[in-house]
């Protein structure tokens, strides 16, 4: 203990302002670089919650657009089947005109 009261009283060696200086200055770009890492963090965070509501948006979209294919599919199959019916209706009354026409004559 008394070894370091004694080594406590020794005079400060003489180049202590400029380590101070350049401890200074180091932990002054330390403190720079951690701001511009927590600014970047948040800018990070910020585009990480635009994306995930982009990524929403897009699933969102994405499963409306199933379901329109889906109904869209659905009425092409009604309307092709509409149209085969059609045409066999439209074959019926043509072969009963032809008939028709041929007792006529």
């Amino acid at each position: 203990m008394a070894y370091l009261l004694l080594r406590s009283r020794e005079p400060l060696p003489s180049d202590l302002p400029s380590e101070l200086g350049r401890w200074f200055q180091n932990m002054q770009r330390l403190l720079d670089r951690l701001a511009q890492t927590a600014e970047q963090q948040a800018e990070l965070h910020a585009t990480v919650a635009r994306l995930v509501r982009e990524n929403a948006e897009l699933r969102e979209g994405t499963e409306n657009l199933q379901k329109m294919v889906t109904r869209l599919t659905d009425q092409r199959a009604e309307a092709a089947q509409t149209l085969r019916a059609l045409a066999a209706y439209v074959t019926a009354v043509r072969d009963q005109v032809l008939r028709q026409s041929g007792e006529a004559s």
